[in-house]
C-alpha cells in the first residue's frame, strides 16, 4: 500500500491540442485505476466591464455542451505569454475590447478531475471597444449585458458555465462591480 498516489505509467492518446494522455495510478489503499489527463498548461479569461457598467460576455459554440452559449473571453497561453497577456489578448481577439487594467482575481484548476493546468481570471473594468471585429468562425457574437443582470444571473444558477458565474461572484464580492 502507498501514502499517496503514484503514476505507474503514462501513455500518449493524443499528441494534438490538447494533448491528452492516458495513466495508471495506484491509489493510496492500492488500488489500481485508469484516468485520462488534458495538458492544458496555463490559460486566462478575463470580467470585461465597460465605463456604462455593462458586463462583456462573448456567446461561442461550446463542445462539451454541444451548443452555443454564454462565455467569457478567454483561452490558452502562447508560447510563454504571461496569464495577463493572454488575458487582454484574448479579450481583444475575441470581443474587440481592451482595458487599462487587469486585476487577478482566481489562479486554479476548475477541472481537477482529468484537466492539468491553471486557469487565470482577471477582472478589467473600463474597458472600450475597439475596430477589431472577432472571428465569426469562432465567435457568434459579444453581447454586453448589466451588472445588475448578470449578478442576477449569477446568483440565481443561470449561467451554464461556473467560470462566468465564479467571476461575477468574486467580482462582486471584492467590491470591483459597484462604484
Amino acid at each position: 500500500m502507498t501514502s499517496e498516489p503514484r503514476i505507474l505509467s503514462s501513455q500518449p492518446v493524443r499528441e494534438g491540442w490538447p494533448p491528452i494522455s492516458e495513466e495508471e495510478v495506484e491509489l493510496p489503499s492500492g488500488a489500481r485505476k485508469r484516468w485520462i489527463r488534458m495538458h492544458f498548461g496555463t490559460s486566462a479569461a478575463v470580467l470585461a466591464v465597460t465605463p456604462q457598467k455593462q458586463i462583456v460576455l462573448t456567446r461561442e459554440y461550446r463542445h462539451g455542451l454541444g451548443r452555443i452559449v454564454q462565455s467569457l473571453p478567454g483561452g490558452t497561453a502562447r508560447n510563454g505569454e504571461s496569464p495577463e497577456a493572454c488575458a487582454r489578448r484574448e479579450l481583444l481577439e475575441e470581443t474587440g475590447y481592451q482595458g487599462p487594467k487587469f486585476l487577478e482575481m482566481y489562479a486554479g484548476n476548475n477541472l481537477t478531475a482529468y484537466l492539468e493546468g491553471t486557469l487565470h481570471l482577471f477582472f478589467a473594468k473600463e474597458c472600450q471597444p475597439t475596430e477589431r471585429r472577432p472571428n465569426p468562425d469562432e465567435i457568434q457574437s459579444v453581447e454586453r449585458i448589466s451588472v445588475t443582470s448578470a449578478l442576477s444571473s449569477a446568483r440565481g444558477g443561470e449561467f451554464e458555465s461556473a467560470v462566468v458565474t465564479l467571476a461575477i461572484l468574486m467580482a462582486d464580492a471584492r467590491g470591483w462591480l459597484v462604484g
